[in-house]
């Protein structure tokens, strides 16, 4: 497949954006807010604070279909992928501790932090680098095991998914009906297999025309289905704990993950898009991991939230961040662009 080919993926870049825009909600005071709010507001912050923990599994589904349908010797796997994660992390885990430091609110030592690095997450949002590692490690006993799947198999591998991560899971929860522990398909349903395969496979066999029907539509009622069982299972656990927590906010998150997917993949197409749409979703998607990696410099809440303050008396608290999100997000997307003109910085954004 030729580049040009590869780039006409807009959903791909489209997926990115929505992916890292989830992540900044996640990482924002928006995010829980269902606790302290009633009637509409409590059912769209906790719609938005379960669909936010689908923006991960969206990233793993997305290198899955960029990455799984390639061949590429070891070292080029290397040399082009694995060096240029570590890089990241590196950089900018020690970007981050020097940040700390200087403003006095940690201690820095240079060998201290190189020791450290392999062991310890120097920003929590940072664990996702040390997992997208092991996913590229696995790269070559997952190319093959990918491109040998047909599409009843990758079928199977969702059903399995939704049967014994979803279904069972949620009995045991809510009515206390769990299978035996001896029966488990766990392995093949952990994040760093099942999403890059089902990524891959979503990309691989349906069609854009496929899902614009019926089909379609009843699909996505599984979205509505994963919401009311997630609400469920959270109301129980405050009325048994008193406080509602995130504990179950992302138990059913395989289904939204794929459901955002499989529409992206469905609707997002370059017949209906403008020439300058074209041109902004490639831009904006390549500039994603940058703006993921700069959420431990610039993000919401702090002294950002004079967005959120200017704007809540006229638009209330929820749609007063979501706008915050959106400011540090075009702030981010700019000085990204502009580090990408710095050598080391534009290897590894």
């Amino acid at each position: 497949m030729s580049g040009m080919e590869k780039r006409k993926k807009y959903y791909l870049d489209a997926l990115r954006v929505a992916a890292v825009l989830l992540v900044m909600y996640n990482h924002s005071p928006a995010y829980l807010s269902f606790q302290v709010q009633s009637g509409v507001e409590f059912e769209i912050s906790m719609f938005l604070s379960m669909v936010c923990k689908i923006a991960v599994p969206v990233f793993f589904m997305i290198s899955g279909a960029l990455l799984l349908g390639k061949t590429e010797s070891f070292s080029d796997l290397f040399r082009k992928r694995i060096v240029r994660c570590v890089l990241a992390l590196a950089v900018f885990s020690f970007l981050y501790k020097l940040k700390m430091a200087v403003k006095g609110a940690a201690s820095f030592s240079l060998l201290s932090f190189i020791l450290l690095l392999p062991r310890e997450v120097a920003f929590l949002p940072y664990w996702y680098l040390y997992s997208y590692l092991g996913f590229l490690l696995l790269l070559p006993i997952l190319r093959p095991l990918a491109q040998n799947m047909d599409r009843k198999t990758f079928q199977y591998l969702i059903l399995l998914q939704i049967v014994f991560g979803c279904v069972f899971p949620v009995l045991g929860n809510l009515k206390q009906w769990w299978l035996c522990g001896y029966l488990s398909v766990s392995p093949i349903l952990a994040d760093l297999l099942f999403y890059p395969l089902v990524g891959y496979g979503i990309d691989r066999f349906v069609t854009e025309e496929e899902f614009r029907n019926w089909k379609g539509v009843f699909v996505n009622t599984a979205l509505l289905i994963s919401f009311y069982f997630t609400r469920k299972l959270v109301l129980k656990d405050y009325a048994q704990t008193g406080a509602y927590g995130e504990l179950f906010l992302g138990f059913l998150t395989a289904i939204p993950a794929m459901l955002l997917f499989l529409d992206c993949r469905t609707l997002i197409s370059e017949k209906w898009m403008p020439g300058w749409l074209k041109k902004l979703l490639p831009f904006v998607g390549d500039m994603v991991f940058g703006i993921y990696l700069l959420d431990g410099f610039i993000g919401t809440g702090g002294k950002m939230d004079i967005i959120f303050r200017a704007l809540s008396p006229f638009v209330g608290f929820l749609p007063a961040y979501i706008l915050e999100i959106l400011v540090v997000f075009v702030i981010r997307l700019i000085l990204v662009a502009i580090l990408k003109k710095l050598p080391l910085m534009k290897m590894i954004l």
